[in-house]
């Protein structure tokens, strides 16, 4: 069976697809591209199955079609990781209810959502956005409903901060909602001696980002948080034909966001996510839009961000084996960096 349905869109590659700046257009090819090998994988899936996942039906082809046509809920690419996982395992039954309900998900709206998590205990597709989230069985950590006060502040805040680049830094405004169809309001443990986190994002969960409601630095910090899960978005959808680095994962190096050796992989994204950081302060002050006190909190943010920067790279460039897509990418980010 071809691969390739007889109605997929032609594939246009950008001729700036590794530039380092935001490009909405390059957003939607990336998005095309991903939803492209997501059919591409689920009509294999079909074909290697034989029947066997009642994947035959009408509507099951139709949603193939417009998976290809249009945008998808972030939990299709969540749904999938856990039918093949449920092959593996050779649990066809949970595998064909997977798939089926994948199917079934609504379209999402037009315009980016801010959605608040619902109960994970209670919830399937709740438990599915904390589950593609907390990957990490290094350091796991509880995920909540947001408290509604909180996650009505944080709403908010998202609005100011979008506004905020808008006005300053209309490109990266651009692209954020092409490369997003969701934000997920949670909340994690307040206990200081529990692990948290402040934002999250997954390639099985692609288009979609977490966000720990209970943030409370306003909307300089959000500009910065948005910039930052997005930039991880970004990388996952370069990522769609290969990875961006060859190391394996138990490779562990010095990181610099994080206190533990991490895989070079994640030491790569925290490298580019930080000059995403970088790069929004930069452009906001450059506009002359920020408030005195805003400007102060950019400036001391622009240190800490070039210095995380320096220590990254400075990892990668030593111990990466990249690929050349990874190579054409980090070298944006350190040509930007460079010249910043």
């Amino acid at each position: 069976m071809n691969s390739i349905s007889p109605t997929t869109p032609v594939l246009t590659v950008p001729d700036n697809l590794h530039a380092f700046a935001p490009n909405a257009d390059r957003a939607r090819f990336l998005d095309q591209r991903m939803r492209q090998r997501l059919a591409q994988s689920l009509r294999y899936i079909r074909s290697e199955a034989g029947g066997q996942l009642g994947l035959e039906s009408d509507s099951f082809e139709k949603f193939l079609t417009q998976l290809e046509c249009r945008t998808v809920s972030p939990l299709a690419f969540t749904y999938y990781n856990e039918s093949v996982l449920a092959i593996e395992e050779d649990d066809l039954d949970r595998a064909a209810r997977l798939l089926r309900d994948m199917s079934e998900l609504p379209a999402p709206e037009a315009t980016l959502q801010i959605q608040e998590l619902a109960d994970p205990t209670t919830d399937f597709k709740a438990e599915l956005y904390v589950r593609a989230i907390d990957t990490d069985p290094g350091m796991k950590f509880q995920v909540f409903p947001p408290p509604p006060p909180a996650a009505t502040v944080c709403r908010e805040q998202i609005h100011q901060a979008l506004r905020l680049m808008q006005e300053g830094d209309p490109e990266l405004a651009a692209e954020i909602p092409a490369l997003l169809r969701e934000i997920i309001l949670a909340a994690g443990s307040e206990d200081p001696k529990a692990f948290t986190f402040d934002g999250g994002s997954s390639f099985m969960l692609w288009g979609a980002i977490l966000i720990n409601a209970n943030r409370r630095d306003g909307e300089l910090a959000m500009a910065q948080m948005l910039a930052h899960e997005s930039a991880h978005n970004l990388l996952f959808g370069f990522s769609a034909n290969g990875p961006l680095v060859e190391n394996t994962a138990d490779e562990l190096y010095p990181s610099p966001l994080r206190a533990d050796p991490r895989p070079m992989d994640g030491i790569y994204h925290a490298t580019f996510v930080t000059a995403r950081m970088y790069r929004v302060l930069q452009t906001l002050l450059d506009s002359g839009i920020l408030s005195r006190e805003q400007e102060e909190k950019a400036r001391k943010d622009l240190a800490e961000d070039a210095r995380l920067f320096q220590l990254g790279i400075a990892t990668v460039q030593k111990h990466a084996r990249l690929t050349e897509v990874g190579e054409a990418v980090i070298q944006g980010a350190t040509d930007y960096m460079a010249g910043a």
